[in-house]
């Protein structure tokens, strides 16, 4: 209110002022009830409020939206007078040339106004001692977005102080009133120069080999580095403003680099209708569901409204987890929440006679390959054997698909943990072509973020002053974020056939050596090293998705590969799982690693059922 009544006085004001002007301030000449009148009109407009609500928050303060609405209420002020001279057209109310004069004069006003109140606080902020200087990455659309959030947040804790951009035409731009500096290569420079405290980069899909340039330049300098989240995240559209006209983003920030930004991965896209055909208004049990992987699926499939959800793990600390992630109450009392060991067949068939699922997703297994190349029992017991009971189970009870979570290393195995998940891919097929069900395998690499990831030990390692451990400075993996690979795993799910492994375009393998290099340089600790510890028992130097005789066909998603699978022998298959059990089998570990790698390269002599 105070500023609309500000605004109209200058106005009326100005409406006095050009009229004296236009009689060269003989006042005798002046029709003062008439000038009174158009005064008044003036101070009305603006009063109201605008017709155009430029007091009601509607428009970013120093937008050009903000400058039409100013023009258009002045314009209908210059209107309104004129309309009032006809009015009284017997008599001159004032000279037609005073209101457009005025209201040109109003507009340079606001405009002014605008910009003195902007520098003052863009001066205040940079004075402050509660502000860090912030140098911003990128003038493109996110850099402006950026700088925006930052000087339209009364309570921003950064003031921007400069711009970088490798663009030539961009050098000297001002938005804002900041300036680009420079390229983003004398980033180090500008840093001194300003006594940044913060860069905050503000550029869309920046690969990670610009990211760890960026930080590498920094790593001698106390500086924090934050990304800009990219446009396309929903969380961090530009709001609408607040009443004063300030953006509303307080909620919203930058964000710390996090493990994704390491790989560069772009983001996926699936086909959401045949998802929901598949998920929802159907019974869905996911094992594993305290997982990595599992929990993940759970988020995911919630969000197409299933009838029902069943959740079942031995880790009652994952169930926990997964149930806060879910609703938020981590109670533990719902009876779609079922703890339990998937290696005791009794506790699997009475769980799915039970919740009657329409669709399984198996994600529950053992996956430290170092560990199960040791241990080959428990990868058998818990990969194999859990796997053949829950099939048997989902045949017995009429379960209409099922969706095992496989990897990569299934591919041309060479480890226990391969061979293990193989079989299973193998077993599905067979199951599969005796019953013509959707039982199908999903195929993918390394997650992100998963419990004792690569990524997660480089971390750790560089957190702690240790050295970063790579097997060799050659070795490649594939990365997928938990996220995406449960996309495409219900993807999958909807497009695949009986009996395929459905294997997930991962994108360009990464080289684990140049990976430890960014999550080093990230971390400014210059002095951390890297040793190489060679390739452990069962380790490739590369992984491949395929095995040579996998051919790459993409029918029916173009990031998916559904690839037809050899059945295997199950009755040989559940022999093995006996051996495993066996009490003695410590003994002769090596037998059953031998007794595994004979079945999967034995041709297949029985496609039954009978497990």
């Amino acid at each position: 209110m105070a500023l609309s009544l500000i605004d109209g006085l200058v106005f009326a004001f100005l409406v006095v002022a050009m009229t004296f002007v236009r009689y060269d301030f003989h006042a005798q000449l002046i029709n003062v009830p008439g000038m009174f009148v158009c005064s008044a009109i003036a101070m009305i407009v603006f009063l109201s409020g605008g017709p155009l609500a430029i007091y009601r928050g509607r428009y970013r303060r120093g937008s050009t939206d903000q400058f039409a609405a100013i023009v258009g209420t002045v314009a209908l002020g210059v209107g309104i007078m004129w309309v009032a001279e006809f009015a009284f057209a017997s008599r001159l109310l004032i000279p037609t040339s005073v209101p457009i004069a005025a209201g040109a004069l109003m507009i340079v006003v606001k405009s002014l106004e605008t910009w003195v109140r902007r520098n003052l606080r863009q001066r205040s902020l940079t004075t402050s001692g509660s502000s860090r200087p912030t140098l911003v990455v990128g003038a493109g659309v996110q850099g402006m977005l950026a700088l925006d959030m930052i000087a339209h947040d009364e309570r921003s804790e950064y003031v921007a102080v400069g711009i970088l951009d490798d663009d030539p035409a961009k050098r000297h731009l001002r938005y804002n009133g900041i300036r680009v500096l420079g390229p983003i290569s004398d980033i180090a420079a500008h840093v001194d120069r300003t006594g940044a405290g913060v860069v905050i980069i503000a550029i869309a899909d920046l690969p990670p080999e610009g990211l760890s340039r960026i930080a590498s330049n920094l790593e001698s300098r106390p500086v924090e580095i934050k990304i800009m989240p990219k446009l396309s995240d929903s969380d961090y559209a530009r709001p609408e403003p607040d009443s004063l006209g300030v953006a509303d983003l307080r909620h919203r920030g930058f964000r710390d680099i996090s493990l994704e930004d390491l790989i560069g991965r772009q983001p996926i896209s699936t086909n959401l209708d045949d998802i929901a055909s598949a998920i929802t208004g159907k019974v869905v049990l996911v094992t594993g569901a305290g997982g990595s992987i599992g929990s993940q699926l759970c988020r995911q499939v919630s969000r197409f409204d299933p009838a029902r959800l069943v959740m079942t793990d031995r880790d009652e600390s994952g169930l926990h987890a997964t149930e806060l992630g879910l609703d938020g109450s981590a109670l533990l009392t719902s009876d779609d929440l079922v703890l339990g060991d998937l290696r005791d067949p009794a506790f699997i068939d009475a769980l799915v006679a039970e919740t009657r699922p329409d669709i399984i997703f198996h994600a529950a297994a053992l996956k430290h390959l170092t560990f199960l190349e040791r241990f080959p029992e428990q990868a058998v017991r818990t990969n194999v054997g859990a796997s053949l009971d829950l099939l048997q189970a989902a045949v017995t009870h009429d379960v209409d698909s099922f969706v095992h979570i496989s990897t990569d290393k299934a591919a041309g195995a060479t480890s226990v943990l391969g061979r293990t998940k193989f079989s299973i891919e193998r077993a599905i097929a067979s199951v599969a072509a005796e019953t013509g069900r959707r039982y199908m395998s999903v195929r993918f690499g390394n997650v992100l973020g998963s419990r004792g990831s690569v990524l997660e030990t480089f971390v750790a390692q560089v957190a702690a002053g240790d050295p970063v451990t790579v097997t060799d400075p050659e070795v490649t993996r594939y990365f997928m974020t938990a996220d995406e690979a449960c996309q495409l795993v219900l993807q999958a799910a909807a497009i695949g056939g009986p009996g395929e492994t459905l294997v997930l375009d991962m994108g360009e393998p990464i080289r684990i050596d140049d990976l430890a290099k960014r999550v080093i340089a990230l971390s400014g600790r210059n002095d951390a090293k890297i040793v190489y510890t060679g390739l452990r028992p069962g380790e490739k130097l590369t992984e491949a998705l395929l095995s040579p005789s996998e051919v790459d066909s993409r029918p029916n998603h173009p990031l998916i590969t559904q690839v037809p699978i050899t059945p295997i022998d199950l009755e040989k298959l559940s022999g093995l799982v006996a051996e495993s059990r066996d009490p003695q089998v410590f003994t002769h570990r090596d037998d059953l690693e031998a007794h595994l790698t004979s079945l999967l390269d034995a041709k297949p002599q029985d496609t039954g059922v009978g497990l």
